[in-house]
């Protein structure tokens, strides 16, 4: 057995959502992110609050279809 005194992962996954219904703001944010090719703070305290906040509810990691981990610090 090792003890790790410093472990930073960053964890991405996909999830897939399919007849979904969201309100026409949280849609116009999502919509603008794609098209300036933005990331959507998952806070929500900056550009795309609405947005932010409906995929904080509607999105679980259980739910997702692959993901992936990449060690960024070991010590």
């Amino acid at each position: 057995m090792r003890t790790v005194k410093d472990l930073t992962v960053e964890v991405k996954y996909r999830v897939g959502l399919g007849d979904v219904e969201m309100p026409q703001k949280v849609y116009d944010q999502l919509i603008e992110a794609t098209e300036n090719g933005d990331v959507i703070d998952p806070s929500g305290m900056l550009k795309y609050p609405e947005a932010s906040e409906w995929l904080s509810d509607n999105i679980r990691e259980r739910d997702c279809m692959d993901w992936e981990c990449e060690i960024e610090e070991i010590s």
